[in-house]
């Protein structure tokens, strides 16, 4: 081989090198969340953090609005390593450990400051060895939010809902709570909530206030009640077997999904503010705050719903119900 021959094969190898070594892994990443909400915002600026991080090694493909399927379609996939990450609801999470549905317990906290202190220092201890045992890893918690209740008929006190039928999430500490309050809970998936609305089957809609209002639940009920019942927390996890098979740079740029938890909640409590002022006296719209003794008579029903979740989800729930109220106490309970 002459040296000009050579020289032109040394240089194609030295192009080539990289690009053989910059293996590239490349992650599906599914969420329920419409792409322009305050959580799909999230979900991209934290894409984007980790990739940079990995500086080219990961690549994760984005999936809103329930592309990959509804939330326990999911969460089966994830734990099977064919879905990568999820962003995902406490009603989700707690399909994977159920004790997890605690943090949904009913006026668990007094306000969103208490709730933001127990989240930021005593969640990840609690739940995250737990959600591995099940086959998921913990990146990060997520602000949902406050519910509504979207009804056809205006809702001010708890003697307003006796013998309602509302949807709920399908999880355990929205029917209990709403049952023990006179109501009837029907635990429906979110792709069955409008049509139950719209044939009657349900008379009212329990969700979340930012997601409720973002995709129009206000249209078919239109007297929105803010009812602070419920603060909702998701979770952004990994699977495990796919977490697995990270190299340890991939994992640590990964962990940039924990950050700008902050930001999400500000975003999310300013969106609800203006979404709820948005709404009221806009086509026939009414929205209304329980406060003072209204308030009260729905908190007093959560003692009891809070005593029933506990029981409904068995011995393993008491060591966790109990850690979690000395965070709750911790945080100024």
């Amino acid at each position: 081989m002459n040296f000009k021959a050579l020289s032109v094969l040394t240089a194609a190898l030295m192009s080539a090198g990289p690009a053989l070594a910059a293996e590239v892994t490349e992650l599906q990443y599914a969420t329920v969340a419409p792409e322009r909400t305050p959580w799909g915002a999230h979900f991209l600026n934290r894409k984007q953090a980790a990739e940079t991080a990995a500086k080219g090694s990961l690549k994760i493909d984005m999936f809103f609005s329930s592309q990959l399927g509804d939330e326990p379609t999911v969460v089966r996939q994830l734990i099977r390593g064919r879905i990568d990450i999820a962003g995902q609801s406490n009603t989700a999470t707690s399909l994977i450990v159920p004790e997890f549905s605690l943090l949904a317990a009913p006026f668990l906290f007094k306000d969103a400051a208490q709730s933001d202190c127990v989240f930021d220092n005593h969640v990840k201890p609690i739940f995250g060895p737990l959600l591995e045992a099940k086959g998921v890893v913990l990146l990060s918690y997520m602000e949902v939010g406050f519910p509504a209740l979207y009804s056809k008929t205006p809702i001010r006190t708890v003697a307003d809902i006796k013998g309602m039928k509302i949807r709920v999430a399908p999880s355990a500490p929205y029917p209990l709570y709403f049952n023990e309050a006179g109501a009837i809970a029907v635990p429906l998936a979110g792709s069955d909530t409008v049509p139950a609305m719209q044939t009657g089957q349900v008379n009212a809609i329990h969700n979340s206030t930012v997601f409720g209002l973002s995709v129009g639940y206000q249209k078919i009920g239109p007297h929105v009640t803010y009812l602070p019942s419920h603060h909702d927390i998701g979770t952004v996890v990994m699977s495990k077997r796919s977490w697995d098979r990270l190299t340890r740079e991939q994992k640590d740029s990964m962990l940039e999904m924990g950050k700008e938890v902050n930001a999400l909640r500000k975003s999310i409590r300013d969106t609800q503010e203006a979404l709820l002022k948005g709404a009221a006296g806009k086509d026939g719209v009414m929205v209304y705050r329980p406060e003072g003794a209204e308030l009260a008579e729905f908190r007093a029903r959560g003692a009891k719903a809070q005593e029933e979740l506990v029981k409904s989800i068995g011995p393993s729930a008491v060591p966790i119900w109990a850690r979690i109220q000395a965070a709750v106490k911790a945080c100024g309970g």
